[in-house]
């Protein structure tokens, strides 16, 4: 056995068997050196008579994980990955890819260059490339469908979802399955048995009816983005013609794609989340979390006991009505109900859910934990309460941190962790680690009123209030957020969640509220009369019989204008592109005065909360990314347009009424701008 070893690869000769075992620490990224180092390898292999047949497979936990984002935003160095899978289909010797753990986007595209594929059962295969804005551009579209057929290559490559290790046997991606231990040698066993070559790319695309390919088109939705749809007409074209031509016209769709202002803003937040996600982990070892308490059976801690059921953790939730832990229970499965708190007292985190009232859950800290053991992590769901406070309800505040789900969290995939300035470094990786688990995405955020993405939705909820004060209706500027990209506008958003929640806070802070701040009471005498959104048929809009479809009603028109009169304020129209300028220059607003007070570390991790948890539309890579594509000028003048709406609110934005950038404006625009 002979060894040839190069930076990301090494080649073993085992008899007439040549092993390329790829080592691109830490996960097998594929990027220019290691695109070279195979390429390389292949060329020595090549020249060697005496090697009869390839084997690839990796050293590392994931065969190749899939490219390396940030090639993407320039010039690609040669060789590129087409040109390393032409190679391997070149070669007149058969090349079995031995695969393990992640084998997604330009991973899966290699491993179907190879002539046979086989997988341990880690194995998860999938085209993530739409989720960037873009399309597979190494074959994914023209090979993919050669093997599963157009209608399963269409699911695979627009949906971007990952495939286990069984379903890629099944769909023919793997042709075999063998446990970890055997890969290796059953990889070498089919080496050596097999003489000729099977290139994927010979093959002829199965038959499928269009009435099953139609099916499989109707669900990805008419509204799928146009580089999804790009993608579809891709495979469908994959058995047309010569199969070369379809893989340069592949490659042409992906390089005009990967430059696409939607694809840069995807790869931005990319790169937003993990830099959020590193800030969220600690040094300190995180504690075992194996059974999950949850105190409040009402709509948010029901929402929870799913999350975490699903997820594999063993759930207890309190609350001391009968009726509301049945009703959970009979929601969810795996969920063990409690009438009494010692329920709790096996829990390794419980998370408080009850009423958001300083004194209900401080009363239930105190209760809480002396039934707990001393290294169980207590966390609050509070959304805008002070944390520090709620802290001092307990002897060891030590193991306390606010950890901010948002609603609703078996869907949304927001969270924040806040802790305070006792909670300790187990605790914080113990949540950090939980965080992951659940499959969530975390945010740091510090200790302030509506901490980091509520209190800029609280912004973005002001400036809506003043604009239809000044003129607007709500569905006017439901309707320009709905055109920026937005699914649902934020009027429509607060009948959602409830108006009760916000008027709770407004009440809260009234008392310090200074009195030159502007205040819009339309909200207050909506609630007052009993409209309180979706749960009471009225809010904003109507709606009739207990629909969910928002219906204007001239109810609101006539508080409207009362409040307008009773501040003189004479209506009128406002552009839509107005109204989508103040609301985002308010967010950016938010965002300046977040960053420069420490609450929010990066600006990043806003536009990470606004397109997690509040569907800002991810094409325009959040807020602040959306007004850092803007020129200066364009910026002051919506800056000036906010400030001139409330001076006191957004004071931030003062320099901007004299024509000049604010300055912690401009370092949060710079350095959104410099990630690209």
């Amino acid at each position: 056995m002979s060894t040839a070893t190069m930076p990301t690869v090494t080649t073993q000769l085992r008899d007439s068997i040549a092993v390329i075992y790829l080592n691109n620490t830490p996960i097998n990224m594929g990027n220019a050196a290691l695109r070279s180092d195979i390429a390389a390898a292949l060329q020595d292999t090549s020249t060697n008579s005496a090697v009869t047949a390839v084997v690839i497979a990796s050293a590392l936990p994931h065969f190749y994980a899939g490219s390396d984002l940030v090639e993407f935003g320039g010039e690609l160095h040669s060789p590129e990955l087409p040109s390393v899978i032409a190679t391997i289909e070149q070669l007149e010797i058969p090349v079995i890819a031995a695969m393990n753990g992640l084998v997604l986007g330009g991973g899966l595209e290699f491993a179907l260059g190879c002539d046979i594929r086989i997988g341990d059962p880690s194995v998860q295969v999938g085209f993530p490339e739409v989720t960037l804005g873009m399309v597979p551009g190494a074959g994914g579209t023209v090979r993919t469908p050669r093997v599963t057929g157009i209608p399963t290559a269409i699911d695979l490559v627009a949906s971007a979802r990952r495939i286990t290790a069984d379903e890629a046997l099944c769909v023919g991606i793997l042709d075999e399955i063998v446990p970890a231990s055997e890969l290796l040698d059953r990889a070498l066993t089919l080496a050596k048995s097999i003489r000729i070559k099977s290139r994927v790319i010979d093959r002829a695309v199965p038959p499928a009816a269009q009435e099953e390919i139609d099916a499989v088109i109707a669900r990805v939705g008419r509204r799928a983005r146009p580089n999804v749809l790009e993608a579809i007409n891709l495979v469908q074209q994959a058995g047309v013609g010569n199969p070369h031509d379809a893989l340069t016209n592949e490659r042409r769709v992906f390089n005009r794609l990967r430059f696409s202002d939607e694809a840069k803003n995807l790869r931005y937040l990319f790169f937003a989340r993990r830099a959020a996600a590193k800030a969220l982990r600690s040094k300190a070892n995180p504690l075992p979390v194996r059974t999950v308490g949850i105190a409040g059976a009402g709509t948010m801690g029901a929402s929870l006991a799913r999350t975490f059921a699903d997820h594999g953790f063993s759930v207890v939730v309190f609350d001391r009505d009968p009726a509301a832990t049945q009703r959970l229970a009979a929601q969810v499965d795996r969920v063990v109900p409690a009438t009494d708190i010692a329920g709790l007292t096996d829990a390794d985190l419980v998370i408080d859910a009850v009423f958001e009232d300083m004194a209900v859950k401080t009363s239930l800290l105190r209760e809480l934990e002396p039934v707990l053991a001393p290294t169980a992590v207590i966390v609050s769901n509070t959304s805008y309460l002070d944390l520090t406070e709620l802290s001092r309800a307990l002897t060891h505040p030590e193991r306390f941190a606010g950890l901010h789900f948002f609603n609703p969290p078996h869907r949304n995939p927001l969270v924040e962790l806040i802790p305070t300035p006792t909670t300790n470094l187990a605790t914080a990786a113990t949540l950090s680690q939980f965080i992951t688990r659940l499959g969530k995405v975390g945010i740091p955020a510090g200790l302030g009123d509506g901490f980091v993405a509520n209190r800029v939705y609280a912004d973005y909820r002001t400036q809506a209030e003043f604009l239809v004060e000044e003129g607007s209706s709500p569905t006017e500027v439901d309707r320009a957020m709905r055109a920026l990209g937005m699914p649902i506008g934020p009027f429509a958003v607060a009948d959602m969640s409830g108006l009760d929640i916000a008027w709770a806070r407004r009440k809260r802070l009234a008392a310090t509220r200074d009195p030159n701040q502007r205040y819009v009471a339309i909200a207050d005498r909506l609630c007052e009369a009993g409209r309180l959104g979706q749960k009471t048929g009225a809010g904003w809009f109507l709606y009739p019989d207990g629909s969910r479809r928002a219906v204007p009603d001239p109810d609101v028109d006539t508080v409207i204008t009362a409040e307008r009169a009773l501040k003189g304020i004479e209506s009128h129209s406002i552009e839509p592109s107005e109204i989508q300028n103040r609301v985002l220059a308010s967010m950016l607003c938010a965002t300046a005065g977040l960053v420069d007070s420490g609450i929010a570390e990066r600006p990043s991790d806003i536009d990470v909360a606004m397109t997690e948890g509040f569907a800002f539309p991810k094409e325009l890579g959040g807020p602040v990314r959306e007004m850092s594509s803007r020129p200066d000028s364009a910026i002051v003048a919506a800056l000036a347009a906010v400030y001139a709406s409330c001076p006191v609110t957004f004071a931030i934005a003062e320099p901007a009424s004299r024509g000049v950038l604010p300055e912690t404006v401009a370092h949060c625009l710079n350095e959104v701008r410099e990630q690209n």
